[in-house]
């Protein structure tokens, strides 16, 4: 039986790191925190519910619209994104999706359920940003576009004492700009 020396997969590779961050998050938060069943917990009232939702949404917004406009002026943000397409460009539309779910659970658990509220706002989103370092290792601008969205989800989980939507706002940042990669790597 010859063994090949195959590089892991992205989907799997990615599920080893956010699964990590994941459950080391929820151990934080349920051990450290003591606030892993308030942070997941879901109003009753209608209208809270709409606002965890419009608060997910407005978060995804803000980041996508500050993503595609410094985009369109730095060279070094675009160099990244051409990175990114190479990086996720072939697979399939579910990897995707499957990174955007790990991703936005793994970093919005660990860093603002488990750090952000021993650590505050403003140093735990710098800690983001430096998580988002570029592939050469040095802080770039999307490191800094990471710490400002990592300000933007924080507050959001402060705003509604709620954890979903600041995940569902990276979700869906992660997700609409990995499709996006995904189709420009068709049409090239």
């Amino acid at each position: 039986m010859t063994q090949t020396n195959k590089a892991p997969s992205l989907p799997r590779m990615s599920a080893v790191i956010y699964g990590g961050m994941i459950f080391t998050g929820l151990l934080l938060m349920r051990f450290w925190q003591n606030n892993l069943a308030k942070s997941f917990a879901i109003p009753v009232d209608s209208s809270e519910r709409l606002r965890i939702i419009a608060g997910g949404i407005l978060a995804a917004t803000l980041l996508l619209t500050s993503s595609a406009a410094l985009e369109s002026c730095n060279e070094s943000f675009r160099r990244l994104k051409d990175m990114f397409i190479q990086l996720i460009g072939p697979s399939p539309a579910w990897v995707a999706v499957w990174l955007a779910f790990l991703s936005s659970f793994g970093e919005e658990i660990l860093f603002r359920g488990a750090l952000q509220p021993t650590f505050g706002l403003v140093p735990t989103s710098i800690m983001f940003g430096l998580a988002h370092v570029g592939p050469d290792g040095k802080i770039g601008v999307w490191s800094f576009w990471a710490t400002g969205a990592g300000l933007v989800l924080g507050w959001t989980y402060i705003e509604t004492s709620c954890l979903l939507p600041a995940i569902m706002g990276h979700f869906l940042v992660n997700g609409v700009s990995l499709l996006a990669l995904q189709r420009q790597y068709r049409q090239r």
